[in-house]
């Protein structure tokens, strides 16, 4: 895979993070619950900094990204999906639905799967600009 490709992806799923905790903030705020356990001002923050991990390689700097992409991995797993699953075998209360919880971690999967590719195969800036 390109890595402008691989980019657009990674960038695909830290705007469905983004979006799905401000629909996390917004039932907070109407229903007083939000999606999942995660507080969606947190999960805001941490998407915002994935954003910021993915800077290095638009600068040519995959090295940095392929170290960033693993530190990610080992975030986003645990928070993202292991977490997520045990709280929610311990209580599920604190989920708005079920559904919503796998969507969630469906969410964080993906990311899982690109970050995965992204530390393990990510190639050279030359691969931005090739079609």
């Amino acid at each position: 895979m390109k890595l402008k490709n691989l980019l657009q992806l990674q960038l695909s799923y830290c705007l469905l993070g983004i979006g799905y905790n401000i629909a996390s903030q917004i039932n907070l705020e109407i229903y007083g619950q939000a999606l999942t356990r995660t507080y969606p001002l947190e999960g805001l923050i941490a998407m915002t900094v994935y954003a910021i991990f993915l800077l290095p390689a638009l600068f040519g700097k995959i090295h940095i990204y392929r170290g960033l992409m693993v530190l990610a991995l080992i975030i986003f797993a645990y928070g993202g999906i292991v977490v997520h699953v045990l709280s929610y075998a311990n209580d599920p209360s604190s989920y708005f639905s079920s559904a919503l919880l796998f969507i969630g971690v469906g969410i964080n999967t993906f990311g899982l799967l690109l970050n995965v590719y992204a530390a393990l195969f990510a190639g050279n800036a030359a691969q931005l600009d090739a079609s």
